[in-house]
């Protein structure tokens, strides 16, 4: 469970960040290490490390994230599940692609 909380962090952290356009068009070495870079952020974030994070992690260690965190947390618990990442990601890329 842990780790589909990291993967779907990962995956907001690089639609917010401005790694995106590296990501998209990296080559796998540089994609792959940008990647764990951003599973590194996301693990240090979550610094009590329950797999979600919560609007002070985010504003500690995630500052792109804690400016969207309440558009992002649409349950209104104060924390980020992976569905709610996974929706925030999905909703980002549909925007893009208009």
């Amino acid at each position: 469970m842990f780790r589909t909380h990291i993967t779907a962090f990962l995956a907001i952290s690089i639609v917010l960040s401005p790694l995106t356009v590296s990501v998209a068009h990296a080559g796998d070495d540089r994609a792959a290490r940008l990647q764990d870079a951003a599973k590194q952020r996301l693990r240090a974030a979550d610094s009590n490390q329950d797999g979600y994070i919560d609007r002070a992690e985010a504003e500690a260690g995630l500052p792109r994230v804690a400016r969207r965190f309440d558009e992002i947390d649409s349950d209104g618990d104060g924390r980020l599940a992976s569905a709610e990442l996974d929706a925030a990601v999905e909703k980002m890329r549909q925007a893009r692609s208009r």
